[in-house]
Protein backbone atom coordinates (compact mmCIF):
# COMPACT_ATOMS: atom_id res chain seq x y z
CA UNK A 1 0.00 0.00 0.00
CA UNK A 2 2.41 2.54 -1.06
CA UNK A 3 -0.28 5.52 -1.26
CA UNK A 4 -3.53 4.47 0.55
CA UNK A 5 -6.58 5.60 -1.08
CA UNK A 6 -8.98 7.57 1.59
CA UNK A 7 -12.71 8.48 0.84
CA UNK A 8 -13.50 11.16 3.05
CA UNK A 9 -17.45 10.84 3.82
CA UNK A 10 -19.47 13.55 4.96
CA UNK A 11 -23.27 13.97 5.60
CA UNK A 12 -25.06 16.99 5.34
CA UNK A 13 -29.38 17.23 6.16
CA UNK A 14 -30.65 21.17 6.17
CA UNK A 15 -26.92 22.54 7.01
CA UNK A 16 -25.96 23.36 4.22
CA UNK A 17 -23.57 26.28 5.38
CA UNK A 18 -21.91 24.47 8.05
CA UNK A 19 -21.15 21.75 5.53
CA UNK A 20 -19.74 24.20 3.23
CA UNK A 21 -17.32 25.33 6.47
CA UNK A 22 -16.36 22.07 6.81
CA UNK A 23 -15.01 21.35 3.29
CA UNK A 24 -12.92 24.81 3.55
CA UNK A 25 -11.20 22.61 6.43
CA UNK A 26 -10.87 19.48 4.19
CA UNK A 27 -9.37 21.81 1.22
CA UNK A 28 -6.39 21.86 3.75
CA UNK A 29 -5.67 18.82 4.93
CA UNK A 30 -2.76 17.75 4.17
CA UNK A 31 -2.55 14.85 1.78
CA UNK A 32 0.93 14.02 1.26
CA UNK A 33 1.65 10.11 0.33
CA UNK A 34 -2.00 9.94 0.05
CA UNK A 35 -4.61 10.02 -2.50
CA UNK A 36 -7.68 11.71 -0.99
CA UNK A 37 -11.55 11.98 -2.14
CA UNK A 38 -14.26 13.90 -1.09
CA UNK A 39 -17.62 12.44 -1.18
CA UNK A 40 -20.83 14.80 0.33
CA UNK A 41 -23.87 12.83 0.59
CA UNK A 42 -26.98 15.44 0.90
CA UNK A 43 -29.64 13.40 3.02
CA UNK A 44 -32.99 14.04 1.82
CA UNK A 45 -32.45 18.05 3.03
CA UNK A 46 -34.85 20.64 1.55
CA UNK A 47 -34.92 21.72 -2.10
CA UNK A 48 -33.66 25.17 -0.55
CA UNK A 49 -31.24 23.80 1.45
CA UNK A 50 -29.70 21.24 -1.10
CA UNK A 51 -29.71 24.14 -3.65
CA UNK A 52 -27.50 26.43 -0.80
CA UNK A 53 -24.97 23.08 -1.08
CA UNK A 54 -25.06 22.15 -4.99
CA UNK A 55 -24.45 25.81 -6.02
CA UNK A 56 -21.86 26.37 -3.67
CA UNK A 57 -19.98 23.15 -4.04
CA UNK A 58 -16.99 22.91 -6.34
CA UNK A 59 -17.28 19.86 -8.73
CA UNK A 60 -13.56 19.42 -9.72
CA UNK A 61 -12.70 18.45 -5.94
CA UNK A 62 -16.00 17.18 -4.33
CA UNK A 63 -18.09 14.57 -5.39
CA UNK A 64 -21.68 15.64 -4.06
CA UNK A 65 -24.48 12.89 -4.61
CA UNK A 66 -28.03 13.64 -3.34
CA UNK A 67 -30.62 10.99 -1.81
CA UNK A 68 -34.24 11.73 -1.74
CA UNK A 69 -35.09 11.27 1.92
CA UNK A 70 -33.03 11.16 5.14
CA UNK A 71 -31.17 7.91 5.56
CA UNK A 72 -29.54 8.76 9.05
CA UNK A 73 -26.40 8.74 10.19
CA UNK A 74 -25.88 4.82 9.20
CA UNK A 75 -27.68 5.04 6.26
CA UNK A 76 -26.26 7.81 4.41
CA UNK A 77 -22.71 6.50 5.35
CA UNK A 78 -23.09 3.20 4.42
CA UNK A 79 -23.38 4.57 0.49
CA UNK A 80 -20.50 5.77 1.22
CA UNK A 81 -18.85 2.60 2.51
CA UNK A 82 -20.15 0.66 0.46
CA UNK A 83 -18.30 2.46 -2.61
CA UNK A 84 -15.32 2.58 -0.97
CA UNK A 85 -15.52 -1.15 -0.88
CA UNK A 86 -16.40 -1.27 -4.37
CA UNK A 87 -13.34 0.82 -5.65
CA UNK A 88 -11.02 -0.67 -3.37
CA UNK A 89 -10.33 2.54 -1.50
CA UNK A 90 -7.98 1.60 1.65
CA UNK A 91 -9.23 3.58 4.23
CA UNK A 92 -12.73 5.85 4.85
CA UNK A 93 -13.15 9.23 6.66
CA UNK A 94 -16.23 9.72 8.70
CA UNK A 95 -16.08 12.85 9.46
CA UNK A 96 -19.16 14.83 10.85
CA UNK A 97 -19.87 18.22 9.02
CA UNK A 98 -20.19 20.13 12.22
CA UNK A 99 -16.27 18.73 13.83
CA UNK A 100 -13.39 21.54 13.08
CA UNK A 101 -9.97 19.26 12.10
CA UNK A 102 -6.81 20.34 12.42
CA UNK A 103 -4.74 20.33 8.98
CA UNK A 104 -2.93 17.81 9.87
CA UNK A 105 -5.35 15.65 11.79
CA UNK A 106 -6.33 13.06 8.51
CA UNK A 107 -2.60 12.58 7.98
CA UNK A 108 -2.13 11.54 11.16
CA UNK A 109 -4.78 9.18 11.80
CA UNK A 110 -3.52 8.06 8.06
CA UNK A 111 0.09 7.26 9.46
CA UNK A 112 -1.38 5.64 12.32
CA UNK A 113 -3.79 3.19 11.26
CA UNK A 114 -0.99 1.86 8.75
CA UNK A 115 1.43 1.45 11.48
CA UNK A 116 -0.82 -1.24 13.33
CA UNK A 117 -2.52 -4.30 10.76
CA UNK A 118 -4.44 -5.01 13.43
CA UNK A 119 -5.81 -1.89 13.97
CA UNK A 120 -9.55 -1.38 12.39
CA UNK A 121 -10.53 2.40 13.18
CA UNK A 122 -8.79 5.35 14.44
CA UNK A 123 -10.48 8.51 15.83
CA UNK A 124 -8.54 12.04 16.92
CA UNK A 125 -8.27 13.60 20.27
CA UNK A 126 -11.98 14.85 20.65
CA UNK A 127 -12.78 18.21 22.18
CA UNK A 128 -16.49 19.19 22.93
CA UNK A 129 -15.46 23.13 22.41
CA UNK A 130 -15.00 25.80 24.49
CA UNK A 131 -16.36 26.03 28.13
CA UNK A 132 -17.28 22.22 28.42
CA UNK A 133 -15.22 20.01 30.53
CA UNK A 134 -12.52 18.44 27.98
CA UNK A 135 -13.26 14.88 28.94
CA UNK A 136 -14.62 12.90 25.89
CA UNK A 137 -11.54 13.26 24.23
CA UNK A 138 -9.30 10.05 24.67
CA UNK A 139 -12.00 6.83 24.08
CA UNK A 140 -14.18 4.83 26.69
CA UNK A 141 -14.61 1.39 27.49
CA UNK A 142 -17.76 -0.67 27.79
CA UNK A 143 -18.54 -1.92 31.32
CA UNK A 144 -20.81 -4.55 30.27
CA UNK A 145 -21.32 -5.66 34.26
CA UNK A 146 -22.70 -2.00 34.86
CA UNK A 147 -24.13 -1.57 31.48
CA UNK A 148 -22.83 1.49 30.59
CA UNK A 149 -19.74 3.17 28.83
CA UNK A 150 -17.18 4.93 31.12
CA UNK A 151 -15.13 8.12 29.19
CA UNK A 152 -11.45 7.36 29.94
CA UNK A 153 -10.18 10.59 32.17
CA UNK A 154 -7.34 11.95 30.51
CA UNK A 155 -4.58 11.18 28.17
CA UNK A 156 -2.21 8.99 30.73
CA UNK A 157 -5.29 6.96 31.46
CA UNK A 158 -6.07 6.41 27.51
CA UNK A 159 -2.63 6.02 26.94
CA UNK A 160 -2.05 2.89 29.58
CA UNK A 161 -4.80 1.09 28.70
CA UNK A 162 -3.48 1.29 24.83
CA UNK A 163 -0.89 -0.48 26.50
CA UNK A 164 -1.98 -3.03 28.60
CA UNK A 165 -5.50 -3.86 27.41
CA UNK A 166 -6.12 -2.11 23.56
CA UNK A 167 -8.73 -4.94 22.69
CA UNK A 168 -10.87 -2.35 25.21
CA UNK A 169 -10.57 0.74 23.77
CA UNK A 170 -13.93 2.11 21.96
CA UNK A 171 -13.95 5.22 20.01
CA UNK A 172 -16.48 8.28 19.37
CA UNK A 173 -17.79 8.30 15.32
CA UNK A 174 -17.18 11.94 15.48
CA UNK A 175 -14.04 11.80 12.70
CA UNK A 176 -13.25 7.97 11.97
CA UNK A 177 -11.18 6.38 10.06
CA UNK A 178 -11.91 3.27 9.23
CA UNK A 179 -9.85 0.33 6.82
CA UNK A 180 -11.91 -1.14 4.67
CA UNK A 181 -10.48 -4.16 5.09
CA UNK A 182 -11.97 -4.77 8.28
CA UNK A 183 -15.38 -3.26 7.69
CA UNK A 184 -15.66 -6.15 4.45
CA UNK A 185 -15.19 -8.37 7.93
CA UNK A 186 -17.51 -6.83 10.84
CA UNK A 187 -19.85 -5.52 7.94
CA UNK A 188 -21.85 -2.09 7.55
CA UNK A 189 -22.80 0.39 10.19
CA UNK A 190 -26.66 -0.93 11.47
CA UNK A 191 -29.23 1.06 9.73
CA UNK A 192 -31.85 -0.16 12.49
CA UNK A 193 -30.01 2.40 14.66
CA UNK A 194 -30.23 5.55 12.19
CA UNK A 195 -27.80 7.52 14.15
CA UNK A 196 -26.08 7.43 17.88
CA UNK A 197 -24.45 4.56 19.66
CA UNK A 198 -23.16 3.50 15.69
CA UNK A 199 -19.70 4.25 17.61
CA UNK A 200 -20.69 1.55 20.47
CA UNK A 201 -21.76 -0.62 18.14
CA UNK A 202 -18.97 -0.42 15.13
CA UNK A 203 -16.37 -0.97 18.21
CA UNK A 204 -17.56 -3.83 19.85
CA UNK A 205 -17.57 -5.56 16.68
CA UNK A 206 -14.33 -4.51 15.62
CA UNK A 207 -13.23 -5.85 18.58
CA UNK A 208 -15.15 -9.05 18.35
CA UNK A 209 -13.90 -9.49 14.94
CA UNK A 210 -9.94 -9.59 16.69
CA UNK A 211 -9.52 -5.53 15.34
CA UNK A 212 -8.15 -2.88 17.51
CA UNK A 213 -10.07 0.88 17.67
CA UNK A 214 -6.86 3.53 18.74
CA UNK A 215 -6.89 7.07 19.67
CA UNK A 216 -4.59 9.08 17.57
CA UNK A 217 -3.12 11.41 20.81
CA UNK A 218 -1.41 14.08 18.06
CA UNK A 219 -4.40 14.09 16.07
CA UNK A 220 -7.10 17.03 17.43
CA UNK A 221 -10.82 18.11 16.03
CA UNK A 222 -13.56 19.76 18.15
CA UNK A 223 -17.49 19.03 17.99
CA UNK A 224 -19.38 20.94 20.25
CA UNK A 225 -21.90 20.12 22.76
CA UNK A 226 -25.36 21.16 23.49
CA UNK A 227 -27.06 21.07 26.96
CA UNK A 228 -29.90 18.89 27.12
CA UNK A 229 -32.36 21.56 27.24
CA UNK A 230 -31.42 22.72 23.93
CA UNK A 231 -31.15 18.97 22.09
CA UNK A 232 -33.47 18.19 19.59
CA UNK A 233 -36.06 16.08 20.57
CA UNK A 234 -35.31 12.94 18.25
CA UNK A 235 -31.76 13.02 20.19
CA UNK A 236 -33.48 11.15 23.30
CA UNK A 237 -35.73 8.90 21.43
CA UNK A 238 -32.69 7.48 19.56
CA UNK A 239 -30.34 7.82 22.30
CA UNK A 240 -32.60 5.76 24.45
CA UNK A 241 -33.94 3.07 21.86
CA UNK A 242 -30.11 2.44 20.66
CA UNK A 243 -28.68 2.11 23.98
CA UNK A 244 -30.93 -0.96 24.61
CA UNK A 245 -30.68 -2.27 21.22
CA UNK A 246 -26.88 -1.93 21.73
CA UNK A 247 -26.37 -4.09 25.30
CA UNK A 248 -29.58 -6.02 23.62
CA UNK A 249 -27.08 -7.28 20.73
CA UNK A 250 -23.82 -7.40 22.01
CA UNK A 251 -24.01 -8.61 25.51
CA UNK A 252 -21.64 -11.13 26.99
CA UNK A 253 -23.66 -14.63 27.20
CA UNK A 254 -22.07 -14.40 30.92
CA UNK A 255 -24.38 -11.23 31.77
CA UNK A 256 -27.53 -11.65 29.62
CA UNK A 257 -29.62 -13.09 32.57
CA UNK A 258 -32.64 -10.97 33.11
CA UNK A 259 -31.02 -8.46 30.60
CA UNK A 260 -34.53 -7.31 29.09
CA UNK A 261 -36.01 -6.65 32.44
CA UNK A 262 -32.64 -4.59 33.44
CA UNK A 263 -31.91 -2.66 30.51
CA UNK A 264 -35.22 -1.47 30.05
CA UNK A 265 -35.50 -0.74 34.26
CA UNK A 266 -32.32 1.15 33.75
CA UNK A 267 -33.74 2.96 30.95
CA UNK A 268 -37.14 3.62 33.06
CA UNK A 269 -34.68 5.22 35.54
CA UNK A 270 -33.13 7.64 33.77
CA UNK A 271 -36.13 8.95 32.15
CA UNK A 272 -37.35 9.64 35.52
CA UNK A 273 -34.39 11.47 36.16
CA UNK A 274 -35.13 13.55 33.46
CA UNK A 275 -38.41 14.28 34.63
CA UNK A 276 -37.12 14.99 37.97
CA UNK A 277 -35.32 18.05 36.13
CA UNK A 278 -38.42 19.12 34.23
CA UNK A 279 -37.78 17.96 30.79
CA UNK A 280 -41.07 16.25 30.17
CA UNK A 281 -41.31 16.35 26.71
CA UNK A 282 -37.58 14.72 26.34
CA UNK A 283 -38.83 12.25 29.10
CA UNK A 284 -42.26 11.16 27.13
CA UNK A 285 -40.24 11.12 23.43
CA UNK A 286 -37.29 8.66 25.32
CA UNK A 287 -39.80 6.50 26.64
CA UNK A 288 -41.18 6.30 23.44
CA UNK A 289 -37.91 5.11 21.80
CA UNK A 290 -37.84 2.21 25.10
CA UNK A 291 -41.83 1.60 23.63
CA UNK A 292 -40.36 0.69 19.92
CA UNK A 293 -37.17 -1.12 21.31
CA UNK A 294 -39.67 -3.23 22.96
CA UNK A 295 -41.43 -3.53 19.93
CA UNK A 296 -37.88 -4.70 17.99
CA UNK A 297 -39.17 -1.31 15.70
CA UNK A 298 -36.00 -0.20 14.30
CA UNK A 299 -34.75 3.08 11.62
CA UNK A 300 -36.26 7.01 11.00
CA UNK A 301 -37.66 7.91 14.48
CA UNK A 302 -41.03 8.88 14.22
CA UNK A 303 -42.11 11.46 16.59
CA UNK A 304 -45.81 12.08 15.98
CA UNK A 305 -46.93 9.03 18.18
CA UNK A 306 -46.88 8.28 21.83
CA UNK A 307 -46.10 5.35 23.69
CA UNK A 308 -49.18 3.37 24.88
CA UNK A 309 -51.50 4.24 27.88
CA UNK A 310 -50.07 1.15 29.41
CA UNK A 311 -46.37 1.55 29.19
CA UNK A 312 -47.41 5.57 30.51
CA UNK A 313 -48.42 4.28 33.38
CA UNK A 314 -46.07 1.67 33.81
CA UNK A 315 -43.31 4.13 33.32
CA UNK A 316 -44.53 6.41 36.42
CA UNK A 317 -45.15 3.58 38.78
CA UNK A 318 -41.99 2.21 38.38
CA UNK A 319 -40.75 6.30 38.59
CA UNK A 320 -42.03 5.85 42.53
CA UNK A 321 -39.90 3.21 42.95
CA UNK A 322 -36.79 5.03 41.39
CA UNK A 323 -37.36 8.35 43.41
CA UNK A 324 -36.61 6.50 46.93
CA UNK A 325 -33.51 4.96 45.09
CA UNK A 326 -32.49 8.49 44.18
CA UNK A 327 -33.40 9.83 47.61
CA UNK A 328 -31.60 7.28 49.20
CA UNK A 329 -28.60 7.66 47.14
CA UNK A 330 -28.37 11.84 47.89
CA UNK A 331 -28.66 10.88 51.33
CA UNK A 332 -25.76 8.80 51.30
CA UNK A 333 -23.77 11.65 49.39
CA UNK A 334 -24.35 13.84 51.98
Amino acid sequence: MSTPRVLVSVLNWNKAATTLACLEFLRNQAQDNMHVDILVIDNGSDPDEYAKLRDAVDARWVKLLRVEKNLGFTGGHNLAVKMAMEQDYDFIWLLNNDATVEADTLAKLTRAIRSDDRCGAVSPVLSPGEGAPQNTGWGFVIDWRARCQKWLPSAEASMKLHETHPEKIAIAGTAVLLRVAAMREVGLLDDKLFAYYDDNDISARMNQHGWLNKVVFDARAVHDKRVLSETPLYFFYLMYRNELFFWHTHMPAEYRKLLWLKIVNQSLYHINRLRRQGLERQADTALLGVWDFMRGRGGAPDLSRRPPLAIRLAARLISLQHDRQISAAQSAAR
